[in-house]
């Protein structure tokens, strides 16, 4: 993951809109990573959520996405769904974007 995370927020107080991390899919499966976003954007420990398989099946996720299917196409594939409480979005070049619904 790099720290091209991106917090929007107003005010110190207000919780912020949404979270966006950059991951590298070949030491990251993409389930994790959108468990661990979300663990982020939810400021709590990745524990607290609820299974990612009560929202997406996460060997399927991982399969569409990960490689080295995404190595062979010019094309970006892109995934949203809700998980937590969240808006999830999880693109085949390793961005992960969580905000809330």
């Amino acid at each position: 993951m790099s720290e091209k995370d991106s917090l929007n927020s107003g005010d110190d107080d207000e919780p912020p809109e949404g979270i966006q991390t950059q991951y590298d899919w070949s030491s990251t499966e993409p389930s994790a990573a959108v468990v661990e976003t979300t663990a982020r954007a939810t400021n709590c420990d990745h524990q607290e959520l609820n299974p990612l398989y009560d929202s997406i099946d996460p060997d399927a996720f991982d399969a569409i996405l990960a490689p080295p299917t995404t190595k062979n196409t010019d094309t970006t594939t892109s995934i949203s769904f809700t998980y937590a409480g969240y808006s999830v979005t999880v693109q085949s070049n390793g961005t992960v974007n969580v905000a809330p619904v």
